[in-house]
């Protein structure tokens, strides 16, 4: 294959593959593949490790919101919620 092809393909790929795994962390999956995904245990655990790592970002986030005046000016200024 040429190889300028392999290149422009690339970012093609890397969106498909990032917009499907978006829509499978968000629920947002045709019903079928959804049903392939929750009976698969590995992609179960995967899930499962996806979201112990959201929380534990997010509780970092939150003790830097409250304790780093700098991190905290920069996240209002850029107006992102803290929750």
């Amino acid at each position: 294959m040429n190889r300028k092809f392999v290149k422009e393909n690339k970012k093609v790929v890397r969106e498909f593959l990032g917009g499907l795994l978006t829509k499978i962390d968000t629920g947002k999956v045709n019903r079928k593949v959804q049903n392939l995904i929750d009976n698969d245990p590995e992609i179960k655990k995967s899930k499962e490790k996806i979201k112990n790592l959201e929380k534990q970002m997010l509780s970092k986030v939150k003790i830097a919101y409250k304790t780093n005046p700098r991190f905290k000016q920069l996240m209002d200024k850029h107006k992102i919620a803290i929750n």
